[in-house]
C-alpha cells in the first residue's frame, strides 16, 4: 500500500505541475521564472544547452558565442542578432538577479528553430513553391517616379520562378499578369496543394514620406499566438486568436531567416530584420509562409536600384537561393547557409578575380584571441550541459489567457480611434502630386491694383442703372478700378 500510495502521489504531483504550466521545466530541468507576468529562462542555461560561451557586456546585454554561431541580446530590448541577422523577439530580454533572461516563447518560436532547424517537428519535403506577387489591378501598392509596386512585384516573382524551375522545383504563381486577386484567395492556392509546398509573398516597401531615409530588407512571418507584432508594444484581442498559419510557426520562421541570410549575403543592403506581423496572407496560409520586402520605393537610392534590371535579377537569385536552402533542409536535413557563409563565398569569388581585392572579412583572423586561457570555459557554466533537452516542448498555452484577453480588450478599445486617424495620416502619398485646380490663378495677388488690398471691392459689377449703396463708401471714382479687376479675373477664369 505504501509503494502504491507513493506512486499515486508522484503521478498526482506531476499532473499538478503540468496543469500549473511548469511541467516541462520540471521534467527537463529548465529554470523557468515568472517575470513581468510571463515565463522567462536564464540566458546562461541557453549557453549551457547550445554549448556556447557566455560573454557579459555589462548593462548593455549578453553574447553567446561558439565557433561559427553567435547570439546577441540587448538589455530590455526586443532586437536580437542571431548569426549576424537581426531577429525581432516577441518580448524584451530582462535582467534579474544578476542574470539576463529570455522569454519562453522566444526560445520555442525563434531561437531554437534557428539553432536546430533540422529538429523542426513535422517538416515535410518541399516540392512546390507558390509565389505571390503582391497587389495588382486597381491595387497599385506603393508608387514612385519610376513606377508602381505591383509591376515590380510581378517582375521579381517571374525572375525568382525562373531560378527555382531551373533547380527542378515546381512553381505556382498566383498572378501572371496585371490583375487583382483578393487576399484570402492567394494563400488558398498553396493550401490546396497542401504538404510539400511553401508560400512566398513578394513585395517592396514604402514609408509615409516620398523622399524617406528608410532603407533595407526585411521578411515577415506570422506572429505567434499570445505575442504582439514586431511594430507593436501591446497585446490586442486578435493577439490570442488561433490562425491557420500557426501550425507552421517553426518552419515559416526558418524559411524567412534562410531568405534573409541569402539576401543580405548576396545583395549589399541594410538589415531591417526578420519580423512578425498578422498579415492576411500569412494568417490564411496553412503551409510555411513568409512575406518579403525588397527595399523601399520611397527611398531615392533604393528606388534607382530596384528600377535597374541587373539589381532585380541579383535580388531574385538571392531569394531563390534562400528558398532552395530551406528545400534542402526539408529533404536532406542539411542546415541552411548562414550570412557568413554567403559572404565567404563572395569573398572567394572576388579573390579569384584578376583584381587584387582585400576583403575586410579576413582582417579579423589576424587578431589574436583576447582570452587564450579560456579553453575550459564550459566548466564555468552555472548549469551542466544537457544531452537532448528539447526546447520545442516549451510550447504552451498560458494559464492566464482569460485575464490577458481582458487587459488587451480594455486597451484596444481606447486605441482604435487614434490608430485609424494615424494610419490615414501616415498613408503613403502617390507621386506625382495632384495638379492645382486653378493653375492660372497662382499669381492673382500681383494682378490687384495698388489700392485693391486697402479698400473693399466687388467681384461682380452691379446691374446697369442700379443705385450705389451710400454706406459702402463707393463713388464714381471707384468704378474704373472695379471694372479693371473684373476684366482681369474674367481672363484668368
Amino acid at each position: 500500500m505504501d509503494a502504491r500510495h507513493s506512486r499515486w502521489l508522484s503521478a498526482a504531483t506531476a499532473v499538478c505541475l503540468f496543469l500549473l504550466g511548469v511541467g516541462d521545466s520540471w521534467a527537463s530541468g529548465w529554470q523557468v521564472k515568472r517575470l513581468a507576468g510571463r515565463d522567462y529562462l536564464p540566458v546562461s542555461q541557453l549557453a549551457s544547452f547550445y554549448q556556447m560561451r557566455l560573454i557579459m557586456r555589462g548593462d548593455r546585454g549578453v553574447v553567446l558565442s561558439s565557433g561559427k554561431r553567435r547570439i546577441e541580446f540587448g538589455k530590455n530590448s526586443r532586437e536580437a542578432r542571431i548569426d549576424g541577422v537581426k531577429q525581432w523577439l516577441s518580448f524584451p530580454v530582462l535582467y534579474f538577479g544578476g542574470q539576463y533572461h529570455v522569454s519562453r516563447m522566444d526560445l520555442a518560436k525563434t531561437i531554437d528553430p534557428l539553432m536546430r532547424p533540422e529538429k523542426i517537428p513535422g517538416l515535410k519535403p518541399v516540392h512546390t513553391v507558390v509565389l505571390d506577387p503582391g497587389h495588382g489591378g486597381h491595387d497599385r501598392g506603393a508608387v514612385n517616379r519610376w513606377g508602381s509596386e505591383k509591376n515590380y512585384n510581378l517582375d521579381l516573382s517571374r525572375r525568382i520562378r525562373a531560378h527555382l524551375q531551373k533547380a527542378g522545383l515546381r512553381v505556382v504563381i498566383t498572378r501572371s499578369r496585371d490583375q487583382f486577386i483578393p487576399l484570402e484567395a492567394r494563400p488558398r492556392m498553396a493550401n490546396n496543394i497542401g504538404d510539400g509546398s511553401v508560400f512566398v509573398s513578394v513585395h517592396f516597401n514604402a514609408a509615409a514620406t516620398r523622399n524617406s531615409l528608410a532603407t533595407g530588407f526585411e521578411v515577415f512571418t506570422l506572429t505567434p499566438r499570445g505575442a504582439p507584432n514586431s511594430h507593436d508594444s501591446y497585446l490586442t484581442r486578435r493577439s490570442f486568436s488561433a490562425e491557420r498559419g500557426h501550425k507552421s510557426d517553426h518552419a515559416s520562421h526558418v524559411l524567412a531567416t534562410s531568405i534573409q541570410h541569402a539576401k543580405l549575403g548576396m545583395v549589399p543592403m541594410f538589415d531591417r530584420g526578420v519580423k512578425r506581423a498578422r498579415f492576411a496572407v500569412l494568417r490564411g496560409s496553412a503551409v510555411p509562409g513568409v512575406l518579403i520586402e525588397g527595399g523601399f520605393m520611397s527611398n531615392p537610392r533604393d528606388a534607382r536600384l530596384l528600377h535597374t534590371v541587373v539589381w532585380r535579377e541579383r535580388l531574385a537569385k538571392a531569394v531563390a537561393e534562400g528558398i532552395l536552402a530551406f528545400v534542402t533542409l526539408s529533404t536532406e536535413g542539411k542546415r541552411p547557409k548562414l550570412l557568413a557563409q554567403y559572404r565567404a563565398e563572395a569573398a572567394a569569388e572576388v579573390a579569384g578575380s584578376p583584381f587584387d581585392y582585400q576583403p575586410l572579412a579576413g582582417i579579423g583572423r589576424l587578431v589574436k584571441p583576447k582570452f587564450p586561457g579560456l579553453s575550459g570555459w564550459r566548466r564555468l557554466l552555472p548549469a551542466p550541459l544537457g544531452e537532448e533537452m528539447p526546447p520545442f516542448r516549451l510550447e504552451y498555452e498560458p494559464a492566464g489567457w482569460v485575464q490577458l484577453e481582458a487587459w488587451a480588450a480594455a486597451g484596444e478599445d481606447a486605441r482604435s480611434a487614434g490608430q485609424q486617424e494615424e494610419s490615414f495620416l501616415s498613408r503613403p502619398r502617390e507621386w506625382p502630386d495632384p495638379a492645382p485646380a486653378w493653375p492660372g490663378l497662382r499669381g492673382w495677388r500681383s494682378l490687384l491694383p495698388p489700392r485693391g488690398l486697402e479698400e473693399p471691392f466687388l467681384l461682380f459689377a452691379p446691374p446697369e442703372g442700379a443705385p450705389v449703396d451710400p454706406e459702402a463708401g463707393r463713388d464714381q471714382e471707384q468704378e474704373p478700378a472695379k471694372n479693371w479687376i473684373l476684366e482681369i479675373l474674367g481672363k484668368a477664369l
